[in-house]
C-alpha cells in the first residue's frame, strides 16, 4: 500500500468514526455524502504527500465544522501530543509555572513541587531571560514551553533576573508529573481538597490525599471543583466512589438513542460530611461528580450554578502519515436520576455568587507552594490596575473567598 493509500485509509476510518459517533444536536445543514467526500480525497492523489495529508486534515476539519459542535474537531499531531500530555498528567521538562508577558520576559510563578527545580535557586517573580542561548522576550507561552521541554536527562541553563540582578542555574530535564489536586487542613479541623481538572490519574492523587486527610480525623471535607473544566470521566467515577457507595455515577445517551448507566469504580474511603464547591466554570466531569453527590444527598453543593456541559467527547487517534485525531461528541449525559445537564448545569443547594474577577481561581497543575499561589494572585490584582481606581482595587484585594467561607460554615455544630 502506498503512503498516500495509508493516509487515505486513515481518513476514511475517520469518516466512519464521525458518521457513527457524532451527535447531531447542533446540526443545521446537510452533511456531504460519502461519495462526495471520497471524491475529494481521491482528487488529492495528484498532489505531493504533504499537500495531500494537509488536504485530508482540512477535509476532516471542514466536515466536523458542519455539525456546529464547539467540542468536536480534528486535532493535528502537535495538538494531539499536548492533549495526551494533559490527559496523562506528565511531560519531560523542568517543572515550572510561569506567565508569558506581552512585551517583557516570562515571570516565574513557582517550581512544581517534586520537579527538578524545586530545590534550585528560583523564586516567584524571577524573570527568565534566556533558555540556553534563546532569548525569551515577548514569546508566547507555547513558544516558551517548547524551549523548556526536551529529552530526559538533557540539561538546560536558565538565565534569570531577580531584583535587576542576573543569575543563572542549570537544570536537568526529567519526567514531570502534573498534579491536578492538592489538599490541606483548614481551621476547625476541616479537610480541603482542590481538584483543578480530571487527568487520567487524578483520582489516584486524590485517593492518596484523602487517605492522608482522613488519618487526621477531620470534622468534614470541602471538595473544591470551582474553575474545573473537566476531563477524564473515569477519574470522576472513581472520585465519586471514594465518598459514596451508591451504584451509579451518571448516565449517557448515545446517537442510537441507547441510554447507558455508568457504575461506580473503586472503594469508598470516607463517610465524613462533605461540601462541594462549584461555580459557573465547573464543567463536564466536574459536573458529573458534583451531580452524583448531589443526587444521592451525599454532599451539599455551595457556589454558583455550573456551566452546563452535558456532552461527552471521545478522542480517536489516527495513524501516520495522516496522524492527529478526531474528537467527536459521542453522548449526552445526565445525573444518576437522568437529569440532563447540557445547557442547564447544576443548581447549588446554597447559592453564593463567585467573587468578582475570579480572584480565587486555581487552574492547571496546582502542585506549587503557597508563596507561588500568593504571587499569582498579586499578579492578577496588578492586571486589574488598568481597569479600576485604587480604592476599588484595594476593595478587591480584601474580598474574602465567600464561597469557601459559606462552605466551612456548614460544619459548625
Amino acid at each position: 500500500m502506498s503512503t498516500f493509500e495509508q493516509a487515505k485509509a486513515q481518513c476514511l476510518r475517520a469518516l466512519d468514526i464521525i458518521d457513527s459517533t457524532q451527535l447531531t444536536v447542533f446540526l443545521q445543514r446537510d452533511v456531504p455524502s460519502r461519495e462526495a467526500l471520497r471524491s475529494e480525497i481521491d482528487a488529492l492523489e495528484s498532489k505531493s504527500l504533504d499537500e495531500a495529508v494537509a488536504g485530508m486534515q482540512q477535509l476532516l476539519n471542514n466536515l466536523l465544522s458542519i455539525y456546529n459542535d464547539p467540542f468536536a474537531n480534528y486535532i493535528n499531531p502537535k495538538q494531539h501530543q499536548r492533549y495526551t500530555q494533559r490527559r496523562t498528567g506528565g511531560f519531560v521538562g523542568i517543572g515550572v509555572k510561569y506567565r508569558a508577558t506581552k512585551n517583557d520576559y516570562p515571570l516565574i510563578i513557582g517550581p512544581l513541587l517534586g520537579g527538578p527545580l524545586e530545590h534550585k535557586d528560583i523564586q516567584p517573580g524571577d524573570k527568565v531571560i534566556k533558555a540556553g542561548d534563546k532569548d525569551l522576550k515577548a514569546l508566547s507561552s507555547h513558544a516558551v514551553s517548547e524551549l523548556l521541554k526536551g529529552e530526559p536527562g538533557s540539561t538546560l541553563t536558565l538565565s534569570l533576573l531577580r531584583d535587576e540582578q542576573p543569575h543563572s542555574l542549570e537544570v536537568t530535564r526529567q519526567s514531570v508529573q502534573l498534579h491536578y489536586a492538592r489538599s490541606e487542613m483548614l481551621a476547625d479541623d476541616i479537610a480541603y481538597i482542590r481538584v483543578s481538572r480530571f487527568g487520567g490519574k487524578t483520582h489516584e492523587r486524590v485517593k492518596l490525599l484523602l487517605e492522608e486527610l482522613v488519618l487526621q480525623q477531620p470534622k468534614g471535607i470541602v471538595l473544591d471543583l470551582r474553575d474545573n473544566p473537566g476531563g477524564s470521566t473515569r477519574a470522576a467515577r472513581n472520585m465519586m466512589s471514594f465518598f459514596d457507595e451508591s451504584p451509579w455515577v451518571f448516565c449517557e445517551q448515545y446517537k442510537s438513542g441507547t441510554v447507558k448507566r455508568l457504575p461506580r469504580e473503586g472503594a469508598t474511603i470516607t463517610a465524613l460530611p462533605l461540601v462541594v464547591l462549584v461555580n459557573e466554570y465547573s464543567m463536564s466531569s466536574a459536573e458529573i461528580l458534583a451531580g452524583a453527590l448531589q443526587d444521592y444527598g451525599r454532599a451539599t453543593l455551595v457556589g454558583a450554578p455550573t456551566y452546563g456541559k452535558g456532552l461527552i467527547q471521545r478522542v480517536f487517534p489516527l495513524s501516520e502519515p495522516l496522524g492527529g485525531a478526531v474528537r467527536t461528541t459521542i453522548a449526552m449525559y445526565g445525573t444518576p436520576s437522568h437529569q440532563l445537564l447540557h445547557g442547564r448545569g447544576l443548581v447549588p443547594d446554597i447559592y453564593v455568587p463567585t467573587p468578582p474577577e475570579r480572584l480565587y481561581r486555581d487552574t492547571g497543575s496546582v502542585n506549587i507552594s503557597q508563596a507561588a499561589r500568593d504571587f499569582r494572585r498579586d499578579l492578577e490584582l496588578q492586571e486589574l490596575a488598568d481597569k479600576y481606581t485604587s480604592d476599588v482595587l484595594d476593595a478587591y484585594a480584601n474580598i474574602p473567598d465567600v464561597q469557601l467561607d459559606i462552605a466551612l460554615s456548614q460544619f459548625v455544630a
